[in-house]
């Protein structure tokens, strides 16, 4: 069975609605961490605040609503548990009061989702981590120490008045992924296991996890989607720390830092919109949708005439400007020729001096900003460099150290570093090093490298 969508015809607009949470139009703020956050949470606990609260009707602030919400329940729960009722007010100072309640336990984010509507572009960047996470689940909340005051403001929270079971769908538009970079989504899936097994740490630090991530798939997805006839895989991505300089002569800086990242950001709306033209994956009946190199790999020599017609009518759509002639051999029975000319010729609708330049310049603009702005930053001669700074350098090291070491030889934790595709040239392998001495995490056993053990601090 063909993998291609029946009946299929050239759309005289680029659509895109997978994989990547740009567009070319995209509006202001549809880029909001809260939601992300809750959208994760949802995800990994499949739960979500109930419906009643939810979606009450005649309610503006549905935010203010369902905490308040939330807050009512636990008056009541505490009303039954405590002799003296004046207590109330120093509880509700402590948990509802400013960001407090967000602290409660990982749920609280859930409240960030409140009047989310099906079809709000905020869902679009919690689409991209619902796809790294794949099926990615925990059946029960890690239990941690609290006092009596917290846990049973948790444990209301988690209470059928508050919480109900999340049946929906994964994805706002109904079409689950296969990973793009299956690499990549399995260490996002032990990364985010290991914040999970630690809830405080997941509750100050899942923004950040994200934020990195968002950062490591933008890169990756642009180092990656011109090699469509193989899987993904790693590519170096060298950083700084934030102390450090950079110059011209750190050559891997420059050679495989963001500047080469920047260079192929322009492909990623073209092939993946080429790529969801394709196909037509059915909700209703659980398909999936296929990333470019593998929706390239089950094309046969059957669909290479479907596909010749195609890139035929596609070009003659996208070159209406003038006299055009299919400069190709209509007889070639590679189904992969036919989808490559696809492809150029996508990318060439968005040359300079094209009716449609603004509209790419416009996702490169939108995924620099919003994708990439906390890892980019300009240092003088060496231009644009990709740099770390220390929370995120000891969130990374405690991904890489993981549940199942206290920890690890220093070249082992730069193996994990570079497995996620993040590299540091031998200079700042010694800042590295220097960095976890004034943190104090760092054995040595000897003056040799090999000798160093850096040790996580959750």
């Amino acid at each position: 069975m063909s993998v291609l969508k029946k009946g299929l015809k050239v759309s005289s607009t680029n659509n895109l609605s997978s994989y990547f949470p740009i567009r070319t139009n995209s509006s202001e703020g549809a880029f909001d961490w809260d939601v992300a956050r809750g959208i994760v949470i949802r995800n990994i606990y499949k739960k979500d605040i109930v419906k009643s609260i939810r979606d009450a009707k005649n309610v503006d602030d549905k935010l203010g609503h369902s905490l308040t919400s939330f807050r009512d329940a636990c008056r009541c729960d505490f009303k039954k548990r405590l002799d003296e009722h004046e207590l109330w007010a120093y509880i509700n100072e402590m948990y509802f009061s400013g960001d407090a309640v967000y602290h409660v336990a990982p749920e609280s984010f859930l409240f960030k989702l409140a009047g989310l509507t099906a079809n709000s572009p905020k869902h679009r960047l919690g689409d991209m981590f619902s796809s790294l996470m794949q099926a990615f689940y925990v059946e029960k909340p890690a239990r941690i120490e609290r006092n009596f005051l917290e846990q049973q403001v948790v444990d209301t929270l988690r209470s059928e008045k508050i919480l109900e079971n999340y049946e929906g769908r994964r994805m706002s538009k109904g079409i689950n992924e296969k990973p793009y970079l299956p690499f990549l989504t399995d260490f996002f899936q032990k990364d985010l296991g290991f914040l999970v097994s630690h809830p405080r740490y997941l509750i100050n630090n899942l923004e950040e996890l994200l934020k990195l991530y968002a950062y490591l798939y933008t890169a990756q997805m642009a180092l990656n989607i011109k090699g469509w006839r193989v899987e993904p895989s790693a590519k170096p991505l060298y950083f700084i720390m934030e102390n450090e300089t950079a110059s011209k002569e750190r050559s891997d800086l420059v050679k495989n830092g963001h500047q080469k990242v920047a260079r192929y950001l322009k492909f990623i709306f073209p092939y993946l919109s080429v790529a969801e033209s394709l196909q037509a994956p059915d909700a209703s009946m659980n398909q999936h949708r296929l990333p470019l190199w593998q929706l390239a790999g089950k094309l046969t020599e059957k669909d290479a005439l479907v596909m010749q017609s195609y890139a035929k009518a596609f070009a003659e759509d996208r070159n209406k400007d003038g006299d055009y002639h299919f400069p190709y051999i209509l007889n070639n029975p590679d189904p992969l020729y036919w989808l490559e000319i696809i492809l150029d010729t996508s990318l060439r609708q968005f040359d300079k001096g094209k009716s449609r330049a603004a509209a790419q310049a416009k996702f490169i603009k939108s995924t620099e900003l919003e994708l990439c702005s906390p890892f980019v930053k300009s240092r003088g001669q060496a231009g644009k460099v990709l740099v770390m700074n220390q929370d995120y350098l000891l969130l990374l090291t405690n991904l890489a150290i993981g549940e199942c070491h206290e920890k690890l030889r220093f070249h082992e934790l730069l193996q994990e570093f570079q497995a996620r595709g993040v590299y540091f040239d031998k200079k700042s392998q010694q800042s590295l090093i220097r960095f976890y001495e004034r943190v104090g995490n760092v054995e040595r056993m000897s003056d040799s490298g090999d000798a160093v053990y850096v040790r996580k601090t959750v």
